[in-house]
């Protein structure tokens, strides 16, 4: 075993250099992942009780992003060990149910940037349309 490992370090500098396209993907990772710890950063920092005085609907989408990382850094790891996370059952059922999480959610705003009834309003045009003019004395005089 010696042998093999002294004849790998004997070899040229040149043939152990990395590929340019390489260092180029890895700074593009390194960049990806900085990004991610930067973004994730003020909600693993804070605490639990900020965490749950937040609005529901906001601590859904921290969980939802908080499940779409994991889901990305997983199909990331199945990458780099040179599998395809396209082929990974698990993953693709993670991937579906994130999917239906935030259809969900987005179908709950919508729901909650719809438009009210304002009562006062509905009031009175249920008041008008069952308005009877005859009912009231105002009948029409005939014209002349």
């Amino acid at each position: 075993m010696s042998d093999n490992a002294s004849t790998a370090s004997d070899k040229p500098a040149e043939t152990a250099t990395i590929p340019p396209e390489v260092i180029a993907k890895l700074k593009t990772f390194n960049d990806a992942l900085t990004a991610l710890e930067n973004a994730l950063e003020p909600h693993l920092s804070s605490n639990f009780e900020d965490y749950m005085d937040r609005e529901p609907s906001e601590l859904a989408r921290i969980d939802l992003m908080s499940l779409f990382s994991v889901n990305s850094l997983s199909w990331s790891l199945l990458a780099l060990k040179g599998q395809n996370p396209r082929k990974n059952e698990a993953l693709q059922a993670e991937l579906e149910r994130t999917k239906t999480y935030v259809e969900r959610l987005k179908i709950e705003d919508s729901r909650r940037e719809q438009a009210g009834v304002n009562e006062k309003v509905a009031k009175a045009l249920v008041r008008n349309a069952l308005f009877d003019a005859q009912e009231y004395g105002d009948k029409k005089k005939p014209r002349k």
